[in-house]
């Protein structure tokens, strides 16, 4: 009621112009407060499909047979290859970059989890936000590329914008991994090559995080800088 009487004495010290929109703010506020759970998803629907709209051009980080841009804050704690470990906000981020899967354009094959929170499928990929109880599973698979996180629930919209910036922004090299390719594969042969990859068994990345994932959060993590591309000087805020 206190909220009722306040909003009323603000609308009638405004402006007519002022009052109608004071009044649809006042509107929306009661008729989603019931549904909290739908709006959070609208609210992730809305930064996935605009995120992932964006011709993102920049890369900051340079691996083997690929770039891409890392976001402001995010830092690196580990990398091996295809396998990158990340770090933003207490979050740890875990980055699979799937050469294999790019060179030889695979499909992808995956079956919604029966306990989704949000769950989106991609023109290539697949969001998936699986509720475990007091923290969430995200599963993002996009562009040939997979991250996946244990988060808190108030930390999704800041993940999910991240796992979209970097999954977006992947830049294939495709002399350096046909390269690759031809040095692993028996000579004459048209058998493909199989790396080490993520699976689609979630105990597999709970198991992994259980067993390795002994870092204690500190805001205060180095970058890698011996692997930032110098030559690219432009900043988040010019994809705004």
């Amino acid at each position: 009621m206190n909220f009722i009487f306040v909003s009323a004495i603000i609308v009638y010290r405004v402006g007519d112009h002022m009052k109608k929109v004071i009044i649809f703010i006042f509107v929306m506020i009661m008729v989603t407060g019931c549904s909290v759970s739908r709006l959070d998803n609208s609210n992730l629907d809305m930064i996935v499909n605009t995120m992932l709209s964006q011709k993102i051009n920049l890369s900051n980080r340079i691996s083997k047979g690929y770039k891409y841009y890392l976001p402001k804050g995010v830092k690196i704690l580990d990398n091996t290859e295809y396998n990158e470990k990340l770090y933003s906000n207490y979050n740890t981020y875990y980055l699979y970059v799937d050469i294999i899967s790019y060179h030889y354009k695979s499909k992808i094959d995956y079956k919604k989890n029966n306990y989704s929170y949000y769950y989106k499928k991609l023109n290539g990929g697949y969001i998936d936000v699986i509720n475990m109880s007091d923290k969430y599973y995200v599963k993002f698979q996009y562009n040939y590329s997979k991250m996946e996180a244990i988060i808190d629930k108030k930390d999704l919209n800041k993940v999910i914008t991240d796992m979209s910036y970097i999954l977006s922004s992947i830049k294939y090299n495709d002399i350096v991994i046909n390269s690759f390719i031809e040095n692993n594969v028996p000579n004459g042969t048209e058998e493909k090559f199989v790396i080490d990859k993520p699976t689609e068994n979630e105990q597999t990345f709970l198991d992994y995080v259980n067993t390795y994932d002994n870092y204690v959060g500190d805001e205060k993590v180095e970058e890698d800088n011996d692997t930032i591309n110098n030559a690219t000087t432009n900043t988040e805020d010019e994809l705004n």
